[in-house]
């Protein structure tokens, strides 16, 4: 299981030891923290289950602030797909669509990163098409996020709280 930890530009390598310990700490010492291709994201791999993380996280930077220096913002990742256009397509239409119900509401989050082919209103556009139900842009129910990083495209869904954000401190 994955997830995807934004961390200060130029601090991967203290990134990295921080999460390991963090992951340690939660009962995954084998976990494996890589680079993504983009600065300031790293990709995590880890046994734990990603949500249940991500909560853990948010209880203890509420009790230990100190904790977290350089992982500052942690999503968990549903799919991985190629960087095509249409793969994300058919990805959100077959995997995506079905995970939110038809009375929810939705909405899109395109990060985009190193691919000029594209502008990110026109993958938003492309991607939206997969989704037949209402949206909502503050306050969904489920936020579709797609990361594109470099050669990769990270896919989530993700419902409110799923994803924890720490104002970065300076490191």
């Amino acid at each position: 299981m994955d997830l995807l930890v934004s961390h200060p530009r130029r601090y991967y390598g203290s990134a990295k030891q921080e999460v390991a310990r963090l992951l340690e700490r939660f009962g995954d010492a084998a976990a494996q923290v890589e680079k993504s291709g983009v600065p300031g994201i790293c990709v995590v791999h880890t046994s734990l289950e990603p949500r249940q993380l991500v909560e853990r996280c948010a209880q203890l930077f509420r009790a230990e602030p100190g904790a977290f220096r350089f992982a500052v913002k942690w999503v968990p990742v549903d799919y991985w797909s190629e960087k095509d256009l249409e793969a994300m397509f058919r990805l959100i239409e077959e995997r995506v669509a079905p995970a939110i119900g038809l009375q929810e509401t939705w909405a899109l989050k395109v990060e985009k990163r190193g691919w000029p082919l594209h502008h990110t209103a026109d993958i938003v556009r492309r991607l939206a098409e997969a989704i037949d139900r209402k949206v909502r842009l503050k306050s969904p129910d489920k936020l579709v996020r797609v990361d594109i990083l470099g050669r990769r495209v990270a896919v989530s869904v993700l419902r409110p709280g799923e994803l924890l954000s720490i104002h970065a401190p300076s490191p």
